[in-house]
């Protein structure tokens, strides 16, 4: 009965300040936005982000064992690039790791969700792949 994933929604504190991370640093494109209220981003493929901005602490991710885990995964094929640039704008890596299927890179944006982005490329490490 269902077709696709239309949107994801995430909370935000500062909606200038997430628009602005998010298009200058990841590649997402501002598509619409309603004020400080909500946003709606792309990338090349897959469902819009939604950003909603609200005063309360909450975020887009949830706990097993006490350990943190996204809800949004994204795929790359440029892993370490991505990492590279994180480590270099002061972004907080949870996890970099090969994971046996992929690399696997998990981070804090700046308005405290954790994010999780794969590289499906078997046990190449990304240290060697772009020699």
């Amino acid at each position: 009965m269902l077709l696709s994933i239309e949107h994801m929604q995430i909370p935000v504190r500062r909606m200038d300040r997430a628009i602005s991370w998010y298009t200058g640093h990841l590649g997402f494109r501002l598509d619409s936005r309603d004020g400080n209220r909500i946003a709606f981003l792309s990338l090349p493929e897959g469902p819009m982000l939604m950003l909603w901005e609200t005063p309360d602490e909450t975020y887009a991710h949830f706990t097993v064992n006490g350990t943190e885990f996204p809800v949004l995964l994204y795929r790359t094929d440029k892993i370490r690039e991505l990492h590279d640039r994180l480590l270099s704008l002061g972004v907080t890596i949870q996890t970099y790791n090969d994971e046996g299927f992929g690399w696997v890179l998990k981070f804090y944006d700046p308005e405290g969700n954790l994010w999780g982005v794969l590289q499906m490329n078997g046990k190449q490490d990304p240290e060697q792949s772009h020699v």
